[in-house]
């Protein structure tokens, strides 16, 4: 009986890990970061939202609004290696970039940078998907202590996740054969 429930305790959390695509060294920093709307342009809604995992069918799931475009930005305290950014949209008439920098600052309004710092990676989307979650595979390698979300059109956001790669983990990684072997290990 101890043997199955290890089992399914294991069987669980390797399909957690396929499905989320993410892997044990791997976390979201969105929830982590200072967020912020561009002053320039208008939008309704919170920048909170986009952290709060509520997204639909979710009852509460409530939009972030760009009524025209506008830009979002995130900063967080270290540079770190990014792999994605990952956007719940909800109806959308828009184009999406992500653009990572090392150092500088959006400006309040959006309009410019000031420091400017380096960019590090600059991914579009041109899909026109809505009601859809879009992924941003950021190139190999991108180190980024900023980011920068913009939306060239009228677009509803629910969520923003950006995922960082994780050197330090308290989990040590073990191979299913090794997981198979300490639960027979636990049946003798």
């Amino acid at each position: 009986m101890r043997r199955k429930a290890i089992g399914a305790v294991a069987a669980v959390a390797l399909l957690a890990a396929a499905f989320s695509g993410l892997g044990a060294l791997s976390r979201n920093v969105a929830m982590d970061a200072v967020s912020r709307a561009s002053t320039w342009n208008e939008h309704q809604g919170e920048v909170a939202w986009l952290t709060d995992g509520l997204v639909p069918p979710v009852a509460g799931a409530a939009p972030f609004v760009w009524s025209s475009k506008g830009m979002l930005a995130f900063e967080w305290d270290k540079v770190l290696a990014l792999t994605q950014v990952r956007l719940c949209v909800g109806e959308a008439d828009s184009d999406f970039e992500i653009r990572t920098y090392v150092g500088g600052r959006l400006t309040d309004d959006g309009a410019t940078r000031d420091p400017v710092g380096e960019r590090t990676a600059t991914v579009l989307d041109q899909s026109a998907a809505a009601n859809a979650w879009i992924v941003f595979d950021l190139p190999a390698g991108t180190l980024a202590d900023n980011l920068e979300l913009k939306t060239v059109g009228r677009a509803e956001l629910y969520e923003l996740e950006i995922i960082a790669q994780v050197e330090d983990t308290a989990v040590e990684s073990q191979s299913w054969a090794r997981v198979k072997a300490n639960a027979r290990a636990v049946d003798r």
